[in-house]
């Protein structure tokens, strides 16, 4: 039995998402309807990250068709929010309660405080707890975009993939072979280099010739299995620091997986020279990038792969990880 005939929640609800879908049916339980807000293209335009939120009417479309898919959508009137207490202070609507979960609660009492200086009738704040991810921390868009989870809370590299070497099964070979994504002929024009990542001694030295300044970089100095390159400064690279890693032919190492998450945490060392091969380290690379960043390698005999960092590619990645044999 609900306790509530009308009650208040709201939220970006971009990315929608398992935290986001617990919320949800949470705030159902307590209510028989439901004044759902939903920020506007507007108001997230005073988001720092405003440009990355999806369209108004996409998070909102996306909500509508989970609410139908748990047979709520009856019970809910959903509004855009263009300010932080807009509809809150309504007085029209007979609403008693806000749904928030811990790490919004602060904006309910802002929002019973602002209705107090209008003479408002404070709300009853009915905190909601929050859906956690499969590491204990909280599941977010912003997790979601910065490729560490998918939508479920689901870490895409798995912990024991930063203890333990994954090797290559006979049976993925052939699959690996194939190109991950589409295959090019030159490099493209007008690339963001800071969302570009290179893997391979001839498409990092293309890159450079063709001044992409590209994120990261993962060369071996070998070419067909063959030494190629002595010096980063064959491939075009002036002093920039590197990071060094062993890596041997047919493994993943967990210092790969380390060195490419700890270039993106720090922003600093943008070249890994890998002692050994880098053949695999596109898989590593796909399962930690940030959504929006295209992976190039080369293709021997085809030309060049373009791998663009999606929600799909990571989890046709991590699918792929997951086969390979672990080496305790």
């Amino acid at each position: 039995m609900t306790k509530y005939k009308l009650a208040v929640c709201g939220g970006t609800f971009d990315l929608l998402h398992a935290g986001h879908k617990a919320f949800l049916k949470k705030v159902f339980d307590i209510s028989d309807r439901v004044l759902l807000g939903i920020t506007s293209n507007l108001y997230t335009q005073s988001f720092k990250n405003s440009s990355q939120i999806e369209d108004f009417e996409v998070r909102k479309q996306a909500v509508e068709h989970f609410l139908d898919s748990i047979g709520v959508k009856t019970r809910v009137e959903i509004v855009s929010i263009n300010s932080a207490y807009e509809p809150y202070l309504e007085t029209s609507i007979q609403y008693r309660a806000i749904a928030v979960t811990p790490q919004t609660q602060r904006s309910a009492l802002d929002i019973n405080a602002k209705r107090k200086e209008n003479d408002v009738p404070g709300l009853e704040v009915v905190i909601l707890p929050m859906l956690l991810a499969q590491d204990g921390k909280e599941i977010s868009s912003t997790r979601i975009r910065n490729g560490e989870i998918n939508r479920d809370g689901r870490l895409y590299v798995k912990p024991e993939w930063l203890t333990g070497k994954l090797v290559l099964p006979k049976d993925l070979r052939t699959e690996l072979h194939k190109p991950f994504g589409e295959v090019l002929n030159d490099v493209p024009k007008g690339l963001d280099g800071q969302k570009i990542v290179t893997i391979g001694d001839i498409t990092t030295q293309r890159f450079n010739q063709n001044n992409v300044g590209q994120f990261l970089s993962i060369v071996d100095f070998f070419v067909h299995r063959q030494v190629r390159f002595h010096q980063l400064s064959e491939l075009g690279f002036g002093n920039q620091g590197f990071l060094k890693v062993e890596n041997p032919r047919g493994i993943i190492t967990p210092e790969l997986f380390t060195s490419i998450q700890n270039v993106f945490k720090t922003k600093e060392e943008k070249i890994i020279l890998v002692e050994g091969e880098e053949d695999l380290a596109v898989l590593p690379v796909l399962l930690i990038t940030p959504l929006g960043f295209s992976i190039f390698y080369g293709q021997p005999g085809e030309g060049l792969v373009r791998v663009d960092v999606t929600e799909e590619n990571k989890e046709k990645a991590y699918r792929l990880a997951e086969r390979f044999i672990p080496e305790n």
